[in-house]
């Protein structure tokens, strides 16, 4: 524990992987799925989409935290909170305009949105965790 603390407590790794999670996942958004197998899960494009959010909204507010020295105000995550709801804005539109494999999704935008706001309510709720 003390090791996975130490490593995130590093600003500029928790930068690196904030950056690299953000570029994976915009590649990810513009690749064709056609090629991937059907699930007969329908909501499962909304899961993702939720989780992936979640997941973002969380390492940007962990590097937020530290590097405002272990402090992360509900004024800081609400800013990464629109942040992300941009983010996700313009992704589904630019999926809808320079693609031809993708189309703009409000409802993708919608699950964006909902993985962003309980990531923001998570880990605001165990935040303390990551104090080093």
């Amino acid at each position: 524990m003390l090791l996975i603390k130490r490593l995130l407590g590093n600003k500029k790794l928790l930068f690196a992987l904030a950056v690299l999670y953000s570029c994976v996942i915009t590649v990810l958004f513009f690749i064709s799925t056609s090629g991937l197998p059907r699930i007969r899960f329908s909501a499962i494009d909304k899961v993702v989409h939720v989780s992936v959010f979640f997941l973002l909204v969380c390492i940007w507010q962990l590097y937020a935290m530290r590097q405002n020295e272990g402090v992360l105000t509900w004024r800081n995550s609400f800013k990464i909170l629109l942040w992300s709801l941009f983010y996700g804005i313009v992704i589904e539109v630019f999926q809808g305009v320079f693609t031809h494999v993708r189309s703009a999704d409000v409802l993708d935008v919608v699950a964006n949105l909902a993985g962003s706001l309980v990531g923001v309510v998570f880990f605001q709720k165990i935040k303390h965790i990551f104090t080093v």
